[in-house]
């Protein structure tokens, strides 16, 4: 589809391009979000700001019937879009996150796209665009300011720090970073790099793919009940999308956990583990009905983890010739706290 078509068939028609100043306006803005934001990007400033001076960025009419929102990425001709009705004294999560895209772009020697951020393209289908637009959302909605708050949709109480827009891919996109780092996902987000990818499946191993392409299923989901009519059809897209969510998540901890254990070699290695699943519970999503049920299927879960964790402790112990019992009286001693702070503080 050429640019025109693609263009028309959005509801975008240009007006004019902005002046140099105005680029200039966006990309000081945008690139002082991100890097105040996330101290990983510090040295990456120039070549921020630099890359956002050079987007060709666009007034344009956009139809009020469209789907789409008051910013656009258009990756055919690597420009930025804005609608002329658009605020412009306070740069906001979209405008952010379409920047975020702009400078997600990679393309090959020939000038073919191959990468934005997480997502990867090949001639015939994408790949990793829910786990990129969640990830993108997440650092546009922190980079304004915003903090995980608590919210109900669709029967699922969460939280996230993007209600209105991807809250169950950001509540999930949390989760990730929760267990595997901040940094790792800000970078691979930026820069394409394959740090995030690799240490991504060196985790989830086989599910890896999986939780991908759930991911993925979300994202279409959403863009479908968008475009859907009835009430009833949007009540039945959004149960799959709730029935995916929860069980993403649940693939998600259990995979993580269940490998940690054979993984991890030292005491401290063990605390750390312990005290990332006595509080992971915070961040996940629960149905309403069964938000005060104490013998939820996870809370068994992150008990039998526990016990594994203690068997772990009294092995490494053993090796390396301490003191087991005084160890696991310690170590067992700190978890009753932390579950106490933990109940408190959910």
């Amino acid at each position: 589809m050429n640019l025109e078509k693609k263009l028309e068939k959005l509801g975008i028609e240009t007006i004019r391009e902005f002046t140099p100043r105005e680029v200039r306006y966006i990309a000081e803005e945008v690139t002082e979000a991100l890097v105040r934001t996330f101290s990983v990007l510090e040295e990456k400033y120039n070549e921020i700001l630099i890359k956002l001076l050079n987007c060709k960025m666009y007034f344009a009419n956009v139809k009020k019937d469209s789907n789409i929102s008051n910013v656009n990425y258009i990756y055919e001709n690597n420009s930025i879009y804005f609608s002329k009705n658009i605020n412009f004294n306070k740069v906001d999560d979209i405008i952010i996150h379409e920047c975020i895209h702009y400078l997600q772009d990679n393309r090959n020697d020939n000038g073919k796209l191959k990468k934005i951020g997480l997502c990867g393209f090949d001639e015939f289908s994408t790949y990793g665009m829910g786990i990129n637009e969640a990830a993108v959302q997440y650092m546009a909605s922190k980079s304004i300011g915003r903090n995980l708050e608590v919210t109900k949709k669709n029967g699922i109480i969460l939280k996230t720090i993007s209600p209105n827009y991807y809250p169950f891919l950001t509540n999930l996109i949390y989760q990730i970073i929760y267990l595997l780092g901040e940094n790792v996902i800000v970078e691979g987000v930026i820069t394409s790099k394959e740090n995030f990818e690799d240490m991504f499946l060196n985790t989830f191993e086989e599910k890896a793919n999986v939780i991908i392409k759930k991911i993925d299923r979300i994202i279409d989901l959403r863009n479908k009940a968008n475009e859907e009519l009835k009430l009833e059809s949007k009540e039945v897209i959004n149960k799959e999308i709730v029935d995916i969510y929860l069980e993403l998540q649940d693939i998600i901890v259990k995979t993580y956990f269940d490998k940690i254990c054979n993984k991890i070699n030292t005491i401290d290695e063990v605390d750390f583990c312990a005290e990332k699943i006595i509080n992971y519970k915070q961040y996940m999503g629960i149905v309403e009905e069964k938000r005060f049920d104490l013998n939820d299927e996870f809370e068994q879960y992150k008990q039998s983890i526990l016990n594994k964790f203690d068997r772990k402790v009294i092995e490494i112990s053993k090796e390396n010739s301490k003191n087991t019992l005084s160890v696991v009286y310690n170590n067992r001693l700190f978890r009753f706290f932390k579950k106490i702070i933990s109940y408190f503080t959910a």
